[in-house]
């Protein structure tokens, strides 16, 4: 899926008053969210596995969301105290299976 693709994703899915920097900027917090959750052990994987594109315009466009009152299970106004439903998305990122290696011990005999 191209980046533009993932940006129409998204748009559909937010206001269409939210600017595209503000959805691609959310697309790559997505994308940096899923990488951790999937490679923990591995920081030098950037690129974005095909099977977690949709999850990571999912993501996206529940952060800009929230960026309104989408999810809110509690407000008050003039205290302003938000509750949100699933503030750390665990929800979503529990479908990222993470991706470890076997370390392997080699003995000279």
């Amino acid at each position: 899926m191209t980046s533009a693709e993932k940006l129409a994703l998204v748009k559909v899915q937010v206001d269409s008053t939210v600017a595209d920097a503000t959805i691609t900027a959310y697309l790559s917090i997505a994308a940096d969210r899923i990488l951790r959750r999937r490679y923990p052990f591995d920081a030098t994987v950037t690129t974005m596995p095909t099977e977690y594109e949709i999850t990571q315009c999912e993501l996206a466009a529940r952060m800009v969301n929230r960026m309104g009152a989408e999810g809110q299970t509690g407000h008050s106004e003039n205290g302003v105290s938000r509750t949100w439903d699933t503030a750390d998305d665990a929800d979503i990122l529990a479908r990222v299976t993470p991706f470890a290696g076997v370390i392997v011990e080699v003995v000279e005999t």
